[in-house]
């Protein structure tokens, strides 16, 4: 059954803001009661939500659930509650944003598979699932075996574009899709509009590779920068559509980008263009490493004592191409 917290979210989330559903809570457990008496057709509509519920592999958290992410609790206009359908454990690692137009160039696609392949070794990626740059950035960060959130405008279980199907199965599988809509809803023009705060929200910076003026990533900037987080992106041909939105933010302050190390270094990791030469046990495991996990994790993985690992890891990161994360995961950055 729904907790209190739920109730006066998903009642008043589309009326009142945070600040506002936080003080009809002060009124105690009582308001559930209230309000349900007051709507009957809510209490209809919670049972059917919570069946719902039951019954898919869709995930409610709201704003004062643990596994909320920290990151949007920041922003001005945090989402109240969150629909999740994948591995949410993920949305309180770090996280950057790779977003553009959905006409991309081949120009684009370039740049966009370029700069990802290095920003996933750091960071999980964040994109809006969106024909174009979006679905590129999503695509190649799956590739290269690392998970990718994707925000969407509609409910979780809508797939939007149709066409990317196969991708949502993949991101679902390897990372997680979200919304601030309930599992079943459709897109409208405006729902991608607001999902924009959220993918900003989400993320230490934002990436736009290439944009029109007129593009729904522009707007994704604009939140960026209300919301203090670091926008870059990537010059293009001055004549071009699709490079006018993009020039347009470096010549009014975003950082440009002309290769992925601007933005490595800019965040203070170290470059590595090749991997260096590893012995038999380093390569065992640092192959165990296909994602971030414990030292106690690969030792059951290769099946050798956690003293071992724990030596190798060591190794491994004074080779560079193996780095200790804040939670005391370990991933590969080569």
């Amino acid at each position: 059954m729904f907790t209190d917290v739920e109730i006066v979210g998903i009642h008043h989330v589309l009326k009142k803001g945070l600040s506002e559903i936080e003080e009809l809570l002060n009124y105690g457990t009582g308001i559930k009661k209230s309000i349900l008496n007051s709507n009957p057709e809510l209490d209809i509509f919670l049972r059917r939500l919570e069946r719902y519920l039951e019954k898919s592999s869709v995930r409610l958290i709201t704003y004062w659930s643990e596994e909320y992410p920290e990151a949007l609790r920041e922003i001005p206009d945090p989402p109240v509650y969150l629909f999740i359908k994948g591995n949410f454990e993920i949305l309180n690692r770090e996280m950057f944003a790779v977003v553009g137009t959905r006409k991309l160039t081949p120009y684009g696609k370039t740049v966009t598979v370029q700069i990802t392949k290095e920003i996933c070794r750091h960071f999980v990626i964040v994109s809006g699932m969106a024909y174009g740059i979006d679905s590129v950035a999503h695509e190649t960060a799956l590739l290269e075996n690392c998970p990718t959130v994707a925000v969407l405008g509609c409910g979780v279980d809508v797939v939007y574009p149709k066409s990317n199907l196969n991708l949502y199965k993949r991101i679902v599988e390897n990372g997680c899709v979200l919304s601030e809509y309930l599992p079943w809803e459709p897109p409208r023009k405006y729902t991608f509009v607001q999902r924009n705060r959220i993918i900003s929200g989400l993320s230490t910076g934002i990436l736009v590779t290439e944009a029109g003026l007129d593009s729904g990533a522009l707007i994704t900037a604009r939140f960026a920068l209300e919301q203090g987080r670091d926008v870059f992106a990537v010059p293009g041909d001055i004549m071009r559509e699709s490079s006018k939105g993009t020039n347009y933010l470096i010549k009014n302050g975003a950082f440009p980008v002309t290769d992925p190390e601007d933005i490595m270094k800019y965040y203070g990791f170290k470059s590595h263009k090749k991997l260096v030469e590893l012995n038999e046990a380093e390569k065992e495991v640092y192959n165990a490493l296909s994602e971030p996990r414990t030292a106690e994790e690969i030792s059951e993985t290769v099946a050798k004592s956690l003293t071992e690992i724990l030596v190798t890891l060591t190794v491994l990161e004074l080779k560079g191409v193996v780095l200790r994360r804040d939670d005391g995961t370990y991933q590969r950055i080569v």
